[in-house]
C-alpha cells in the first residue's frame, strides 16, 4: 500500500522539507532517465576516490596513486588510507598525516587537512548542508561549506566535523564528538556538540 501525502504548493510557510509536487511525481520516470549521467559520475567517484581505490588489498603506494588520479591532493608520506571515501576532489592532505580506516569526506566542499595530523577510524567530515528558511522550510538543494583542519591535529574515532568548521593547529577532538563550531589551536574538544574540555 502506497501512502498518499497531501498536496501543497511551495512557499506555504509550513516547516520541514517540502513534498514533491504532483508534476514532479508524474515525470518521475523521465527524471530517473535524466539522472543516469549523475549516477555514472557517482560510480566513477566510487572507483577513483572510494573504497575500491582505498582497498587494503592494494599496496599503499597504489592507493595514493589512485587517489591522486581521482583529484585528491596528497603530501608526502600520507599513510593509512584504508577503505576511505572522498566525495570531493577538493581535498588536500598534508605531509606526514595518518588517515585511519573509514574516513568519509562527504559533499563537494573544500577540505584542507594540514600536515602531521592523525585521524582515528570512521571519522566523518561533512561539507554539505541545506538552507532553512525563516518559516523553517528546508531547502532540497545542497549548499557547500569548506572544512579546514590545521597542522598537528588529532581527530579521534567516529568524530563528526560539520560544514564550515576550522580546527586550529594541534587541537584534539575526542572520540564521538560532533564539532559544530571552530576549535581553538591546542585545545581539547569533546561532546555533542563539542565543547572545549581543556
Amino acid at each position: 500500500m502506497v501512502a498518499t501525502l497531501p498536496t501543497r504548493s511551495r512557499g506555504t510557510g509550513r516547516a520541514g522539507v517540502p513534498p514533491l509536487l504532483d508534476k514532479q511525481l508524474r515525470t518521475r520516470h523521465l527524471r530517473a532517465l535524466a539522472a543516469i549521467p549523475h549516477d555514472l559520475h557517482m560510480a566513477l567517484i566510487w572507483l577513483g576516490r572510494g573504497p575500491l581505490a582505498t582497498s587494503p588489498l592494494l599496496p599503499l603506494p597504489v592507493r595514493r596513486a589512485l587517489l591522486r588520479l581521482g583529484g585528491v591532493k596528497l603530501g608526502a608520506m600520507v599513510s593509512g588510507l584504508d577503505r576511505c571515501y572522498f566525495g570531493s576532489p577538493n581535498v588536500s592532505i598534508g605531509t606526514g598525516s595518518y588517515i585511519n580506516a573509514g574516513l568519509w569526506v562527504e559533499g563537494a566542499g573544500h577540505v584542507e587537512i594540514g600536515g602531521d595530523c592523525m585521524f582515528g577510524p570512521q571519522v566523518l567530515i561533512l561539507t554539505s548542508t541545506h538552507a532553512v528558511g525563516p518559516d523553517a522550510e528546508i531547502s532540497r538543494r545542497s549548499e557547500f561549506h569548506g572544512v579546514r583542519i590545521e597542522d598537528g591535529c588529532w581527530i579521534c574515532a567516529r568524530a563528526v566535523i560539520q560544514p564550515g568548521v576550522t580546527i586550529g593547529a594541534g587541537a584534539i577532538v575526542a572520540a564521538g564528538a560532533v564539532v559544530t563550531a571552530d576549535c581553538e589551536p591546542g585545545g581539547m574538544y569533546g561532546g555533542v556538540p563539542a565543547q572545549r574540555l581543556r
